[in-house]
């Protein structure tokens, strides 16, 4: 078969137009491709050591306000006592009693668990770098710490991250008949406390037969673990144990009466009618 030299060109033609298209998808196109790609990371790289340089010119401000926000993190902690006991809410229950007054006919304290808190709101943040990523950067510009201050850099962060402060809180729920005047007082007396606490729930009632309020308050009381110091018995010197009459005695209350405390015996009741009776025998 005999090909003209009109064929022959246009083959070679068409092979060529093919050896183009081959050269650039196979070797032009990555090529490109790869240029762009570190070309976006070198930007990447130049913005993160920008941001880096800047971290490191106003390391001095940044030590300064961490410094500070540990003081006020250390003020807010001083606040919470170390453990809230069974005893604190005992002897909680016992002030309202005396300070209201009201009578608290029981008492109810749940176990210590954590506290449930909101979830904070998460906040945008552009670039986030790890430790190891600046004492790279800083190596490389050798602008790093003095080793004997990077060890002790060291030892303090592990130190803090070991350092895990939990909110714990325990659960008083008491059942009381109080005045409205003795109701605010309780209040009053809850919101003075040394210890951190809240009143969680407060539902009360008027009683027709005795003129005065059934309550039943929860107050959750708050203690954070961990912290540097003791826990603090509370102090019940003040609370009168024992009783005179092992019979027990007949209570009645009317409007007022609780602020005065008035209280009737049955026994001594009988006693002075005996008394009088015997008096009157003997004229």
């Amino acid at each position: 078969m005999k090909v003209s030299k009109r064929d022959v060109l246009l083959l070679l033609g068409l092979i060529g137009v093919l050896a183009v298209v081959a050269a650039y998808f196979l070797a032009y196109q990555p090529n490109i491709e790869a240029a762009e790609a570190l070309e976006a990371e070198n930007l990447q790289l130049q913005q993160r050591i920008a941001d880096l340089s800047d971290k490191m010119a106003n390391k001095d401000g940044y030590v300064e306000e961490t410094a500070e926000m540990n003081e006020e993190m250390d003020a807010i902690l001083k606040k919470f006592p170390v453990d809230v006991r069974e005893e604190d809410g005992v002897l909680l229950a016992v002030n309202q009693e005396l300070i209201a007054p009201m009578v608290i006919n029981s008492i109810g304290i749940t176990a210590s668990e954590p506290t449930v808190l909101p979830d904070a709101e998460e906040e945008d943040v552009d670039h986030t770098y790890e430790i190891d990523e600046i004492e790279e950067y800083e190596a490389q510009e050798g602008i790093g710490d003095d080793p004997q201050q990077a060890a002790d850099a060291q030892e303090g962060g592990v130190a803090n991250e070991d350092m895990q402060y939990v909110l714990m809180q325990r659960s008083v729920t008491m059942n009381y008949l109080v005045s409205y005047e003795g109701l605010k007082r309780g209040i009053k007396n809850i919101s003075v406390q040394d210890n951190r606490m809240s009143i969680n729930n407060l539902t009360v009632s008027y009683d027709e037969t005795t003129g005065l309020l059934n309550g039943t308050t929860v107050v959750d009381m708050y203690c954070i673990p961990g912290q540097d110091k003791e826990y603090v018995q509370p102090n019940f010197s003040s609370v009168l144990i024992g009783s005179d009459n092992i019979f027990g005695s007949l209570e009645t209350y009317g409007i007022g009466q609780l602020d005065i405390g008035e209280s009737v015996t049955d026994g001594e009741e009988t006693a002075d009618e005996g008394a009088q009776e015997a008096g009157e025998a003997a004229q």
